[in-house]
């Protein structure tokens, strides 16, 4: 019986595949992934406060940091392009908000934002972004080496977003591959817990 031999094109990356994987005959088309895959939708309705916002991220405890990974499918690879990024808190008193209200009285709607006083929440919030595949890769935020412990420095989210009304983020390009993972943690600085959610913007591309 002859012994199976692994060929080296096994382990590299596959081009010409089949763009019937994918959509249709495209090559590349836009994709935005979020905390929160559709199919693992946690949200009930009969929930209330910050539970109620499960179905968009992962709840961050006041000082405290958490981790959430999102895997990339497995059809094809991934160009991310930005992330911008949402926080959100909730009062029994005024429900849901995501600028900073405390000691203070609103007047009006939500639709308007400027009814609401104040800082947007997510500059009270850090991450740091890394990328886990066949190696290991951080894109912003991170550790300080040359601190005594090595210290983290998680990235401050209003370095990289713009204006709640626009579209205003930090573009990071990076290709990412299928099946990759993507890991975020979060630093919460503010004394009152949040929800973080993400709109992950890039494009999958068959190469």
């Amino acid at each position: 019986m002859q012994p199976h031999i692994q060929r080296t094109e096994d382990f590299a990356v596959k081009f010409g595949r089949d763009p019937s994987m994918g959509l249709e005959v495209q090559r590349a088309f836009p994709f935005i992934y979020t905390f929160v895959n559709h199919s693992d939708d946690p949200w009930v309705k009969s929930a209330g406060g910050l539970a109620n916002l499960n179905c968009i991220g992962p709840v961050i405890p006041a000082g405290s940091s958490k981790q959430i990974n999102v895997i990339l499918d497995a059809d094809y690879n991934y160009k991310l392009l930005a992330i911008r990024y949402s926080v959100y808190a909730h009062d029994q008193s005024i429900g849901y908000y995501w600028y900073d209200v405390q000691q203070t009285t609103i007047s009006g709607g939500m639709e308007d934002e400027t009814d609401w006083p104040g800082d947007a929440l997510w500059k009270y919030v850090g991450v740091t972004l890394s990328f886990q595949g066949s190696g290991s890769n951080i894109l912003y935020g991170g550790t300080d080496t040359g601190a005594l412990g090595g210290a983290r420095v998680p990235l401050q989210l209003d370095t990289i977003q713009g204006f709640e009304y626009g579209f205003l983020v930090t573009r990071t390009p990076y290709l990412l591959p299928r099946q990759g993972v993507m890991v975020f943690e979060f630093t919460n600085n503010k004394r009152v817990d949040v929800v973080v959610a993400a709109a992950i913007y890039g494009m999958k591309i068959r190469v």
